[in-house]
């Protein structure tokens, strides 16, 4: 029962990120003046990145952080669930290296880039609390 509940924490978390996501993304597709998170996104931003607008990053955000995460959820949710960390794992480590080629490529950081490594961080976390859930059930039905 307590396995469940972690898996369960760890699908409400991957599901607000994946809402997060696809609101920023269709934010990001829909704003003509590239304002999003309360402040227009810099100008020394565009010359450094491969995009000529924030369309592409709306849709790549959308697709593989929202989605990405509505799948790693959707796993959490099935009856038998014992690997559905491996799913919000990759997601987050996806998202960290995200954060992280943005900050090589930029070379700074953008108002929410320490929000966005907290909820990484965050999301790891969970996964490897629900694999230790996983791992030390699994040791006391072996030892029972």
């Amino acid at each position: 029962m307590k396995q469940i509940i972690r898996a369960r924490i760890l699908c409400i978390f991957d599901l607000f990120l994946a809402i997060g996501a696809i609101w920023s993304g269709f934010q990001m597709i829909t704003s003509s003046s590239g304002t999003i998170f309360a402040e227009p996104y810099p100008d020394s931003w565009a010359s450094n990145l491969p995009f000529d607008s924030w369309v592409l990053p709306g849709i790549l955000a959308i697709v593989i952080f929202g989605l990405g995460n509505i799948i790693a959820a959707a796993l959490s949710l099935r009856k038998e669930h014992s690997s559905s960390w491996y799913a919000s794992a990759i997601m987050g480590l996806i998202f960290l290296s995200g954060l992280a080629f943005q900050y090589i490529s930029v070379g700074e950081m953008y108002i929410v880039t320490g929000p966005f490594l907290i909820f990484g961080v965050v999301q790891l976390c969970l996964s490897g609390y629900v694999f230790l859930g996983y791992r030390s059930s699994k040791l006391t039905k072996e030892y029972s």
